[in-house]
């Protein structure tokens, strides 16, 4: 039977989703607290890595095992041997040809700032970005990622895909003058494409002569070097239809 969750976490104190041989994953800590509620050793599959440091407020990920286990159980279960930093929101059977992370349609990451001094509270979980930043400028450079486009220059080395082709569907700002959210929606995201993105809008809105359609067009990394901290960046939202 196939069991779909989706769970919120804070990445600051792990090595990211996928299991490592030196351990401290996401998924070894998911996996370790369905072993001692099944006591079945168990494979946890994500809707996609999100690499150290990075949080979620909804990643899917699915699981087969040969129990019947209700929604409260997966939820409260999993739950009590989990870390604190990690939750499960919600469980559900699934149809056995769902796949967390090959039937994701859509994702969405929003990466979060704020403005004004460094505040310790926010530590790990959001940038700051001081005073003068123009965000209206970070706005008219990041609709130019709308539509299908070749991402190299956004691909950090070390990903794996098989083609830097992507379709962003969607970007957007939202600013209450004290935090600046951006978010952005794809059918998938290469490696580290969203935080070398908010790198290059963090140039623009400081004053820097970038053209993000240039940028787009010249499919090189070496363009775009700079690389956001993890800090901000949260897995926002998949969807499957």
């Amino acid at each position: 039977m196939r069991y779909k969750i989706t769970l919120s976490y804070d990445g600051s104190g792990f090595c990211g989703w996928q299991s490592q041989k030196s351990g401290g994953s996401i998924q070894d800590a998911v996996e370790f607290a369905l072993e001692k509620l099944t006591g079945i050793k168990t494979r946890v599959t994500a809707s996609g890595r999100t690499d150290a440091g990075v949080h979620a407020l909804a990643q899917v990920a699915h699981f087969d095992i040969e129990k019947d286990l209700t929604e409260k159980t997966v939820i409260g279960g999993l739950n009590a041997y989990l870390p604190r930093s990690v939750r499960v929101l919600a469980a559900e059977r699934a149809n056995d040809n769902f796949d967390a992370r090959k039937s994701a349609k859509r994702k969405t990451y929003m990466y979060l700032m704020y403005r004004g001094s460094e505040l310790p509270v926010l530590s790990g979980r959001a940038l700051c970005i001081g005073d003068n930043v123009n965000v209206d400028a970070m706005r008219d450079a990041a609709r130019f990622l709308a539509g299908t486009h070749d991402f190299k220059t956004f691909m950090a080395s070390g990903g794996g895909a098989k083609t830097s082709v992507r379709t962003v569907y969607d970007t957007r700002f939202e600013d209450d003058k004290f935090f600046v959210k951006f978010y952005i929606t794809a059918n998938g995201f290469l490696y580290n494409m969203v935080r070398i993105i908010v790198a290059q809008l963090l140039k623009i809105g400081k004053g820097g002569n970038i053209d993000m359609r240039e940028l787009i067009a010249l499919c090189d990394r070496n363009n775009a070097k700079e690389l956001a901290p993890p800090d901000g960046l949260y897995l926002y939202d998949v969807k499957y239809e």
